[in-house]
């Protein structure tokens, strides 16, 4: 069971088209299926994908590179993705988490989260490449995928995927392999760029107040630099429509409304993360929760 379902996050999308939400999320998702398609029709390195994906000056001279002073590939090589079940499962799993990830930090915040995912570790590997002549090239969602992860398993290292196993294990399992199989084939392009994601994915989190139990992971100011004040859970509560909780809120049914105490426990999750509450707040919200899903 997911934390935003379970304990009433709510959607804030950027617009709606006939009334399903796109959210950031939904829209690098679509983004990738339409790419999915131009990369069937136009092969692996056609007209339009030679010049997104992210490649070192030397691995194919004739697609050039951001050391030949195409700057954009720092940013667009997530989008060509190879069209392939594995690509369809890679999207589904970015969905699922990504949605939890974005109704926790809010759409700009999520949005400035996957920039970073993007930009830092091209930016790393680049400058890497200029020093020290690495060979490789990037692309698609799977290293945000990764981030996303990552940042999940952070926030909620004891969620449960199937069958039962913990998310921050999931999130190790699939970091090791992928650090495995890149040591073993020597691709240091590419470790280095898992290597960033890993990185920027904790800081991140951690820098918008979440992950609080990863006292380890330095708590950086990337929050104020996405636009979003950091909140204190005691003036947050003094500010009941500010935008710190415009993706938190309680949803009461007919009949019953919130009470200033369950408020007040949502309003220490969104400055805080679930993981500052205790067992016996956690036990109230979930109470909460059973009670809004029976009378509904």
């Amino acid at each position: 069971m997911y934390p935003s379902r379970r304990f009433g996050y709510s959607d804030d999308p950027w617009f709606r088209i006939r009334g399903f939400p796109v959210s950031t999320t939904a829209f690098v998702v679509g983004l990738g299926v339409i790419s999915m398609i131009i990369w069937g029709i136009e092969g692996r390195f056609g007209p339009l994908f030679r010049e997104l994906v992210l490649v070192s000056e030397d691995y194919r001279t004739d697609l050039g590179s951001v050391l030949e002073g195409d700057v954009w590939r720092l940013v667009t090589w997530p989008i060509p993705n190879e069209p392939d079940i594995w690509t369809i499962i890679l999207f589904a799993i970015f969905y699922m988490l990504g949605s939890q990830i974005e109704s926790l930090l809010g759409r700009w915040r999520f949005a400035f989260f996957l920039i970073a995912l993007t930009l830092v570790p091209a930016v790393i590997v680049t400058a890497v490449e200029a020093v020290a002549g690495i060979n490789g090239w990037a692309a698609g969602l799977r290293m945000a995928q990764v981030g996303v992860l990552v940042a999940f398993a952070a926030q909620y290292a004891h969620a449960r995927f199937w069958p039962g196993i913990p998310g921050w294990v999931i999130a190790v399992i699939i970091v090791g392999l992928d650090a495995i199989q890149a040591l073993g084939t020597r691709n240091w392009f590419a470790l280095i760029i898992l290597a960033c994601t890993v990185a920027v994915a904790l800081l991140g989190i951690r820098a918008f107040g979440y992950a609080t139990n990863l006292t380890w992971i330095p708590k950086l100011s990337m929050a104020s630099a996405s636009g979003q004040r950091a909140t204190d859970p005691r003036s947050s509560r003094s500010r009941r429509g500010s935008r710190s909780r415009d993706h938190l809120r309680a949803v009461p049914t007919a009949g019953e409304s919130v009470s200033p105490e369950i408020d007040a426990l949502l309003d220490q999750v969104s400055s805080q993360g679930l993981d500052s509450l205790s067992r016996k707040q956690r036990k109230q919200l979930e109470a909460h929760a059973r009670r809004l899903r029976r009378r509904r």
